[in-house]
């Protein structure tokens, strides 16, 4: 296991889920004919972010897949603990 593909897939977990998140609000809020401005405060609040991270992890999927299939299984790993990190922060944040 080399831990600097590890880390490489780790960053590339959480950036898929900030950009998943991202589309997310951006879709809903041209959805609901919200201006700009509440748009983006929409999406810097923190009442309902782990809901938006739920459907934003979403987009690690296929991303999951592509490094299963092209054999990078060090990358997929640290995706997967980037996956497993977003929804326990999450979980505590609820709590």
């Amino acid at each position: 296991m080399n831990k600097k593909t590890v880390f490489i897939g780790f960053i590339i977990g959480l950036i898929t889920t900030l950009v998943g998140i991202t589309i997310y609000t951006i879709f809903i809020g041209l959805k609901l004919n919200l201006p700009t401005q509440d748009i983006t405060n929409k999406l810097l609040s923190t009442s309902v972010i782990g809901k938006r991270a739920s459907i934003g992890v979403l987009l690690n999927i296929p991303v999951f897949y592509y490094f299963l299939h092209y054999k990078k299984e060090d990358y997929a790993k640290g995706l997967l603990i980037a996956i497993v990190l977003v929804a326990l922060i999450f979980i505590l944040n609820t709590l």
